[in-house]
């Protein structure tokens, strides 16, 4: 999957459009399974008209459309206030994830013997600080969505 994953990133303009190509791809390999698991279930002595129809499969073309379509929605969704308020607050959920990592190996760098580890001090509190900024950046971004998600709507005439 990996491998096809890469090789689709050379056809497609942007690395998000590869990725939900290659999901419907395997979406659609998922469908072709289920309806060749009904068929064989129904290979045997069935009324008529009860197994299920032969399965038709999408063409590349529609996949790409199905692929593009649900990207489009997904942007517009993070666009929207709630979409917004949650990107940013995941944002800054994974920011303070990674600054309390990046804390515990500057804690732990400066336990060890300090005449080797002052380059190991230096780069983990680089990362603190990376980290701490992006949090506050994304906090302030999540407080900027909350404010928007709470305005009222404006009725359109």
């Amino acid at each position: 999957m990996y491998l096809k994953y890469i090789s689709l990133m050379h056809v497609f303009e942007t690395p998000e459009i590869a990725a939900m190509f290659a999901a419907e791809m395997q979406a659609e390999q998922r469908r072709e399974a289920r309806a060749r698991r009904e068929a064989a279930r129904n290979a045997g002595v069935c009324w008529s008209g009860l197994g299920a129809a032969p399965h038709q499969p999408r063409d590349r073309g529609t996949l790409l459309a199905e692929a593009t379509a649900k990207l489009a929605r997904r942007h517009a969704w993070r666009e929207s206030p709630p979409g917004a308020f949650l990107s940013a607050v995941v944002k800054a959920q994974l920011a303070a994830r990674a600054a309390h990592e990046a804390g515990e190996r500057a804690r732990a760098a400066g336990e060890r013997d300090e005449t080797g580890e002052a380059a190991a001090c230096a780069a983990a509190a680089q990362e603190l600080e990376a980290q701490a900024l992006l949090l506050l950046a994304s906090a302030q971004a999540a407080r900027t969505a909350a404010v928007r998600l709470a305005a009222p709507t404006r009725a359109v005439d």
